[in-house]
Order: structure tokens, then sequence, then C-alpha cells
């Protein structure tokens, strides 16, 4: 690898942690190159044993650093790359910025469990007490955070941070499963389908399920 940033992903259709540090290095054109693995196959642990400690994706390798989990690679981007610009600069801001995104990191379980990220999937889905109180919770963070911190823009924090690359997963599988949101968390969520690079992303999820389709038809 002789790239400067090396950036190790899963599947795009399900890999929703892939999702947040690649999305986050787009936004900020950071120069990288990509290993995508694909971790439906019968060689993916031994594949992933040569890059990540976890066995898991995403993984950065920065020349001889490796860091792995999503969360933490943003963090090391924002701080190596980006001069602290993955945050907030107003102190405020930063705060509520991060502990949004340690939230959606690390929370949301019946979410996760019940209506997890598939780029393919477009259906009503049914919700129990506990998902439905997930959906709430991730609606009032969108509406308020935007009206309360956004300056009247696109972003939750009035530009993009790491916070909205945490929420896009999110968004990709509030919209494939139907989701009934208030106005303002669904012109969020919209927003971010909307967003180039998003897009790019849900087309190459479609090219690598036609892919998937013509093996099979081979």
């Amino acid at each position: 690898m002789l790239h400067e940033f090396n950036l190790i992903t899963g599947n795009r259709t399900v890999s929703s942690t892939s999702l947040i540090p690649w999305l986050l290095m787009k936004q900020h054109e950071i120069p990288f190159h990509e290993l995508r693995i694909d971790l439906f196959r019968d060689d993916a642990i031994e594949k992933l044993g040569w890059f990540s400690p976890s066995l898991k994706v995403p993984v950065l390798i920065h020349h001889n650093i490796k860091v792995w989990d999503a969360l933490p690679i943003c963090e090391y981007l924002s701080e190596t790359f980006l001069e602290g610009r993955g945050w907030p600069l107003h102190q405020q801001k930063r705060a509520s910025a991060r502990s949004v995104s340690a939230e959606l990191h690390g929370d949301f379980q019946a979410f996760k469990q019940q209506w997890p990220m598939n780029c393919h999937l477009k259906q009503a889905s049914r919700i129990d007490v506990a998902l439905e109180r997930d959906i709430a919770r991730l609606d009032g963070i969108m509406s308020c955070c935007r009206r309360k911190y956004g300056d009247g823009g696109d972003w939750l924090f009035g530009r993009f941070s790491i916070a909205d690359a945490f929420m896009a997963p999110f968004a990709i599988a509030l919209d494939c499963h139907g989701a009934e949101l208030t106005a303002a968390a669904e012109d969020y969520c919209q927003m971010l389908l909307r967003n180039m690079n998003v897009m790019e992303w849900l087309y190459e999820a479609q090219v690598e399920l036609n892919g998937v389709r013509f093996a099979k038809a081979g």
C-alpha cells in the first residue's frame, strides 16, 4: 500500500460502519485508497486478519498506524488531517456533536438489530416499543440539533461534521424501512440521501448487487 491513507471497508450494501469514515473522507476530499472486503465470502476473516486487529471493518491505515472502529477513525482523521474540522469549532456545538456521535455509535441497539442498513431494501416494516423509542430519539436528534445548532443550513451543526457522517447509515435505514418522521427530520434525511457522496455509495451498492446477480446467473 503506497497511499498515505488506506481505508479497509466492507460491503456497500450492509456495512454501515464502513460508510461513516468513508463519507467523512469524501466530504473533506481527503485522498485515500480503499480496499473493500466481501464480508460474506468464506475467506473474509482471513483477509481481515491482515489488516484488522478486531477482525472487523472499518480500519484506517496511515503509514505504520492502524486505527479501527468508526469513531476513533473519524477522531484520528479530524486531528491529523482536518485540524479539528471534523467537529464544530464552537465549544457548545462541538460538545453536543461529540455526544450525539457517541450516542449514535453506541446506542440504538433495537434499531440496529431490527432495522439494519440495507441499501437494497424498500419495505414498510413492523415496529415494536423499543424500536419506536429509538426512531423517536433519532427524529429528535435530527430535528432539534438542526434547529438549535444548524444556523439555517443543511447539516446538524452548521457545517458537515462527524455527527452527520454517523447519521448517514440511519438515514438510509429509515428510508429503506419506510419510517414515519416529523417534517424536519424527514427533510434532513432526504437531504442526506441526495448528497452526492451518499448517492455514490448507494450507486456502488447497486453495482455490487448486480455483480452478485450476474455471478449467480453465470
